[in-house]
This record gives C-alpha cells, sequence and structure tokens, in this order.
C-alpha cells in the first residue's frame, strides 16, 4: 500500500500554505452563513449563529489564520530557525479547524470546542516562543501583541462559561481587533517600505524616524485608552483625543511612504490601500468616541468595519495574494482578475462602511458581503493551486 509523508506534503511544508488557504475559505464560508442568518435562513446548524460567533469569527477564524500563515513564514526567516511544518502545521490547523465548529453546538460542547480552540492558540504561542529569544526587539513586540490577541481569545471563551456581563463581550472583542490593527501595523512597518523600495524606481519611501518612534506606543496607548473608557466612561473624549492623534501619526507614516507612486503594481497598491483604511478607522473611532458621528446603525459600527474589513481584511488580502507568489517560486505579479478582486474588496469597505448612511441596511450588508465573498472566492480561484502544489523553482517549501 502507497502512503504519503505528511512532512513531504508541499500544503503542510510551511504555514502560510494551510493557513491562507484555510483564511481565504473561511472568509468566504462564515459570511456566506452569516448573510444566510441576516436573510432569515437557518442552515447548517445557524440557528446557533449570532453577533457573538460573527465577531469571533472573523477574529479568531479569519484573521487568526491569517496572523499564523504570515507570522510563521516569515518568522523563520526573522530568526533562522525552523518554526511550524509537518505534522506541527497539521496539529496547529486541526486545532483551528475544530475551533470553528464551536458555535454549531450548544451546551457543554460549545464550551469543550472553543476551549480546544484556545488551546490552539496556546500551541502557536510555544511554536512562536523563539520569536522572544531573539535579539531583535520587533520580533519580541509582534510575539507580544500576538500572545495578547490569544489572552482576549481566550477571555471571550471565558465569557460562554460564567455569566459576565452582555455589555463586555463587544468591547473585549473590539480590543482583539485593536490588536490585530496593531499587529498589521507593525508587519506593514516591516515590509511595506521594503516592498516598494525594491519595486518603485526613483520615488522610495521616506521613513522618518521621529514618526516611527511614536507609531508604537502611541497607537498602544489608544489601545489602554480604549479599555479604559469601557469601565469608565467619562475617559471617552480623552481616548477620541488619542485615537484623532493616531490616525494622524499613521496618515504621515501612509503619505511618507508615497503610496501613489505604487498605482502601476496592483499587488502593491492593495497593501497600501489597506493601509490607509487602518489609519482612517483611528479617525473614525475618534468621532465615535467623542459623540460627533451619526448613529447608523450605531456610532462606532462604520469604525469597526472599516477596521476589520479595511485594515484587516484589504492588508490580509494583499498579503495573502503576495506571500504565496514570492514563496513558491513565481513573480509577484497579480493576475488580471485578482487585480479586480482588490478592488472589489475597497469596494466592500465602501459599502459597508458608508452606504449604511444613506441606504437600506439589510441591502447595503448584502452588497459589502456579497463584494467580500466574490473577493476571496477569485483568490481560491486563482490560488488555490498555488498553495498545494510544490513551488515552480522546485525548491523547497
Amino acid at each position: 500500500m502507497y502512503t504519503v509523508s505528511v512532512n513531504k506534503l508541499a500544503f503542510f511544508s510551511t504555514a502560510f500554505r494551510v493557513f491562507f488557504f484555510a483564511c481565504a475559505l473561511h472568509a468566504v464560508a462564515a459570511v456566506t452563513l452569516w448573510l444566510l442568518k441576516l436573510s432569515g435562513v437557518a442552515i447548517a446548524g445557524t440557528e446557533q449563529i449570532t453577533t457573538y460567533w460573527h465577531t469571533y469569527e472573523m477574529l479568531f477564524g479569519f484573521v487568526r489564520a491569517a496572523i499564523y500563515g504570515f507570522i510563521f513564514t516569515a518568522g523563520q526567516h526573522w530568526t533562522g530557525r525552523f518554526l511550524l511544518g509537518g505534522w506541527s502545521a497539521v496539529l496547529l490547523s486541526a486545532f483551528w479547524l475544530i475551533g470553528r465548529t464551536a458555535f454549531f453546538f450548544a451546551g457543554v460542547t460549545h464550551h469543550i470546542v472553543l476551549l480546544i480552540d484556545f488551546a490552539g492558540s496556546l500551541y502557536a504561542l510555544y511554536r512562536l516562543s523563539p520569536l522572544i529569544s531573539t535579539k531583535q526587539t520587533q520580533n519580541r513586540q509582534i510575539f507580544s501583541l500576538v500572545a495578547f490577541f490569544s489572552a482576549m481569545q481566550g477571555v471571550l471563551a471565558i465569557f460562554f462559561w460564567v455569566s459576565i456581563p452582555e455589555s463586555y463581550y463587544l468591547p473585549i472583542a473590539r480590543i482583539a481587533l485593536l490588536s490585530a490593527v496593531l499587529i498589521v501595523a507593525m508587519i506593514a512597518g516591516r515590509i511595506l517600505p521594503f516592498f516598494a523600495g525594491n519595486v518603485i524606481q526613483g520615488k522610495k519611501p521616506r521613513i522618518l524616524p521621529r514618526v516611527e518612534n511614536l507609531i508604537w506606543p502611541a497607537t498602544l496607548a489608544a489601545l489602554v485608552a480604549y479599555a479604559a473608557q469601557i469601565f469608565l466612561s467619562q475617559l471617552a473624549i480623552g481616548a477620541a483625543v488619542v485615537f484623532l492623534f493616531v490616525a494622524a501619526l499613521h496618515l504621515a507614516r501612509w503619505a511618507l511612504w508615497r503610496p501613489w507612486a505604487s498605482v502601476r503594481f496592483p499587488i502593491l497598491a492593495i497593501l497600501f490601500s489597506g493601509y490607509f483604511w487602518l489609519a482612517l478607522s483611528f479617525a473614525f473611532q475618534a468621532a465615535a468616541l467623542s459623540g460627533i458621528m451619526p448613529t447608523v446603525p450605531t456610532a462606532s459600527s462604520p469604525a469597526w468595519h472599516m477596521a476589520g474589513i479595511g485594515a484587516c481584511g484589504v492588508f490580509i488580502y494583499g498579503m495573502i495574494t503576495r506571500v504565496a507568489l514570492g514563496h513558491t517560486g513565481r513573480a509577484i505579479k497579480a493576475a488580471p482578475l485578482v487585480s479586480v478582486a482588490y478592488v472589489l474588496l475597497n469596494f466592500a469597505v465602501i459599502a459597508r462602511v458608508f452606504l449604511p448612511y444613506i441606504t437600506n441596511l439589510t441591502r447595503t450588508y448584502e452588497v459589502a458581503a456579497g463584494l467580500w465573498i466574490s473577493a476571496f472566492a477569485i483568490y481560491l480561484a486563482h490560488y488555490a493551486h498555488v498553495l498545494i502544489l510544490p513551488r515552480a523553482d522546485g525548491r523547497p517549501g
């Protein structure tokens, strides 16, 4: 009987393969189920699905898969050490996959599956531990953020075990989203100027040390300020000021990188557009915290969806298209239909954030979801073979 060793399967050889595939597949499936639920169609256990499911799955299903795919892949280059592949990749992806079924169970089974999902995050941190043993401060910062993101997952898992007031669930999820946005900001700082400098001739990004030195502590301060105003509402205005300052810093950083020069290179421009939404989401959050944003459907919803769909979704899409090509020995150039997907995903941000102010809410949700699903379906159609098959140049990985 002929058998194939897991260690010889390209799909599990490096983290980006299995987790980028999982990320895109989950993006299509989870939003499709959510759209069906909003439309009143309950299938495959969706009667259990609530807003809690939607926020938890987009954070710890979609975003977490993308983080694992990138951090484990890049981390091996940063540290020069093996982090994930073969059976360890199978085990972590199994933890992640089992976790995606949690909300289709009730009672004790639901809680147990959530804890299994969280156990996967703990295992991931164990595999990432070489990041904190290096002399590179940036690696330790990224590890700390991933650990904090995982801790928020643990808090939400505990939420379903004990009687924590429901009013704390979404704020905790939003703290997790802010930590994910901070991870995106740190990764962008490490790769975007490098990518742009290699591609754009004569208009290399400018890096201003004063801005770079402020980005990390200021964005971290925004996270702390948001957490503080949850418990003491009088701090909301102060938090709004911090968010506005952070928005200005990220917009300045974005402008210094000369993003307009990337327009001729869609696979690079998509990353800059994701970073733009990141910066703008802090400004929207400042408006929501200060009470000047109209409450349609809620004052903070547009800002959080700009962070989730724009800062995370658009930037992640750019990363999973670029990294998949570069790390499989292929030319780093977006296919025409993938470039169309870039546009679709940016329009999904616009539809979800701005259209609720001018038209029917349900219709805007449907439009945004349709654009999102279409973009990730295009990714799966173009990249499934890239992620599953061996490298085009015959090299390992």
